[in-house]
């Protein structure tokens, strides 16, 4: 007995098996990921310019195809720079295949082909059998993307022939299993079997078990397409002995599923039911809550066509809510699907209409197969009115008075139903405009995080170049000019005490302007700075103060919950510079014994509270007035947003008290 063409709509829709393309893999140029990404940059950076640089920076840029599209132009943009100038033809068509996959994860495809086509050129010049496999893959993925299948198959027979040339007989696997994939897309099925049994052959050959368990898993959806069920049933129970043999859980159950869904179409409902629970079973063991809404909507469907209808139904929403909680939108439209249908089933049409309400606001395209379905028999019903009260009409016309009853009658029922079948279609498409109208402002958000994104990335290039320009230029010349005075001191020999008290003072001054040059830089360098980073710096320059005095007695302490602080550059650099100033005035001014600094953050709070304390002479700050040393820390704690508290009396000492929010 075959299904209602409804019925199998409804389960080819819930099927979860996917026929899998494999792209270009040869000698490992694919798209595969690196496990440590940042110890891999850092490698790059380390390296000479030769032809293996080329290779990592084509691997790295493969790397963020996968991970950060957006990031693999600047690498694979590199990697060809410097293939052209080591003239190194197979780096340059490695990094234009790469380019070429990056505008095709971008969708711009017309920039991909010309990319690839540039890779062509590079590959036939050179006779490279591998990389005229690589480049006519890519360029039939390409083709299967816009959907010309047949100059798919032309380049896929190229490419598996150039394999056949190279005897790769991976390549030669992948290729036969292309080749079959765009078959089954073309829907000649036979074909498609036979190239799909040929790459199975192929992994046989290989021993490549993950590419039979993936080789069975096509050919089984081929049988189930065709309606080879029986076919179908013996290449899916293959595939799940693999995965059994492999402990690859998942697969095992999306075995078991597809093994469901082929007892179902061919009516056997009791093996179909031990398949299904031997899934979900299976699935639960290992909390694949996608898998259990898949399952449990599968299973739900499968006991609705029992006419099962309650056991149905609480499958069914079992289902529904795995798909909601875990918003897998795809499984909860199915769902609602097979509820109206239910609900149809049990002649309930305010169920049946409440269920299609759901389905219509879930799905994500302006009209599917079931909203046209449910537009078509509201018209239907219209139409069927109209016949109806046109045959009235005839009638009526053997009775005036009948006729005229009639006629009111007809006015309003039919007025009734065109209200109610054009007040639904206005609703489905008002809230298919809503959907469309919130996806479009998720892309507006995205663009614009990663246009914020893009101009980070250029504002810590900037930063890092002034960093080094001060660095190599104004740094090595100021460490000229300290190295030309103490020169000048020698060469004058104490002939001139003046003088060389000047150049004296001029060394010094300059000295400390490298080091408050140097402090700068490494703040520049860092977008972030840690409070343990913040900490060494501060201890460091304590340590060089206390050698200037070793009679000055220091102290530096911090509580532990300031280790988990982090702060700006600009919070950091200005702290640094304040605890700095407050302790050189302490030391230059105040004749202070006794010097401590404390960090410490406030308890249920993020405020940061810093006091530098010394034991000096002090000052009154009604008759003294504020320098710049003091004006300085002012100024630099309300550019962090913070207050800054100077407590100070003759002969007591002075304390620096500033706060900030982090």
């Amino acid at each position: 007995m075959d299904f209602p063409q409804k019925l199998r709509t409804n389960l080819l829709r819930q099927f979860v098996i996917l026929l899998f393309l494999v792209g270009s893999s040869q000698l490992g140029f694919s798209q595969k990921t690196i496990k440590n990404i940042d110890s891999t940059l850092q490698v790059l950076n380390r390296m000479p310019s030769d032809t293996n640089k080329v290779v990592l920076l084509h691997k790295i840029a493969a790397h963020y195809n996968v991970t950060a599209v957006d990031s693999a132009k600047s690498f694979v943009l590199q990697g060809l720079e410097l293939s052209k100038e080591l003239k190194y033809k197979k780096g340059e068509w490695m990094n234009l295949s790469t380019l070429g996959n990056y505008y095709e994860r971008k969708t711009l495809y017309d920039s991909a082909v010309v990319v690839y086509n540039t890779a062509l050129k590079i590959v036939e010049n050179e006779n490279s059998e591998i990389g005229r496999a690589i480049v006519y893959n890519n360029l039939a993925m390409v083709d299967i993307r816009k959907g010309d299948y047949q100059q798919a198959l032309d380049r896929l027979f190229i490419a598996l022939r150039a394999e056949e040339t190279s005897n790769n007989r991976e390549g030669i696997a992948d290729g036969y299993n292309n080749i079959g994939v765009v078959y089954y897309y073309m829907q000649d099925y036979d074909k498609a079997t036979t190239y799909l049994l040929k790459a199975l052959e192929e992994q046989k050959k290989l021993g490549n078990i993950t590419g039979l368990q993936q080789g069975y898993n096509n050919v089984g959806a081929i049988f189930d397409y065709q309606k080879k069920y029986d076919e179908a049933i013996a290449t899916y129970k293959k595939a799940l002995a693999i995965s059994q043999e492999l402990g690859d859980r998942k697969l095992e159950a999306s075995n078991l599923a597809n093994i469901a869904l082929a007892y179902t179409k061919l009516e056997d409902f009791k093996r179909a039911d031990d398949f299904f629970e031997q899934s979900i079973a299976v699935r639960e063991e290992i909390n694949d809550k996608n898998g259990l809404a898949h399952s449990f909507s599968s299973f739900g469907e499968n006991l609705r066509l029992q006419k099962r209808y309650q056991l149905a139904e609480t499958y069914l929403k079992r289902g529904l809510t795995y798909a909601l909680d875990n918003n897998i939108k795809r499984s909860a439209r199915e769902t609602y699907s097979s509820l109206a249908e239910l609900a149809k089933d049990r002649k309930n049409a305010i169920a049946e209409v409440e269920y299609l309400r759901k389905y219509i606001a879930i799905n994500d395209s302006i009209l599917d197969e079931t909203k046209t379905k449910a537009i078509e028999e509201l018209e239907t019903k219209y139409e069927t009115e109209k016949k109806e009260n046109e045959i009235l009409a005839q009638r009526a016309q053997l009775a005036e008075k009948d006729l005229q009853v009639r006629r009111k009658n007809t006015l309003i029922y039919g007025g009734f139903s065109l209200a109610v079948a054009l007040g639904l279609v206005g609703y489905l498409l008002y809230n298919q405009q809503k959907l469309k109208n919130r996806q479009l402002k998720k892309e507006s958000e995205l663009q614009t995080a990663l246009a914020r994104i893009e101009t980070q990335n250029k504002l810590q290039e900037q930063r890092l170049r002034i960093s080094r320009d001060l660095h190599d230029n104004i740094g090595s010349q100021l460490t000229f000019v300290t190295s030309s005075i103490d020169n000048l001191k020698y060469a004058l020999d104490g002939t001139n005490d003046t003088i060389t008290g000047k150049l004296g003072n001029i060394s010094e001054f300059t000295t400390q302007t490298i080091y408050e040059l140097r402090d700068t830089i490494w703040a520049m360098n860092k977008s972030n700075i840690t409070a343990e980073d913040l900490q060494v710096r501060i201890a460091n320059f304590i340590e060089k103060a206390s050698k200037v005095d070793n009679s000055v007695e220091f102290s530096f302490t911090t509580d532990e919950d300031i280790k988990n602080q982090v702060f700006t550059s600009v919070q950091g650099m200005n702290v640094y510079r304040i605890i700095q100033e407050a302790v050189n005035n302490a030391l230059k001014y105040a004749k202070a014994t006794k010097i401590s600094v404390d960090m410490k953050t406030l308890a249920n709070d993020y405020t940061i509270v810093i006091n530098i304390v010394d034991n000096g002479i002090g000052f009154n700050k009604e008759t003294i007035e504020a320098g710049n040393g003091l004006s300085n820390i002012r100024k630099r704690t309300r550019d962090i947003g913070g207050k800054a508290n100077i407590i100070s009396e003759e002969g007591k000492g002075t304390t620096v008290t500033i706060s900030f929010k982090n």
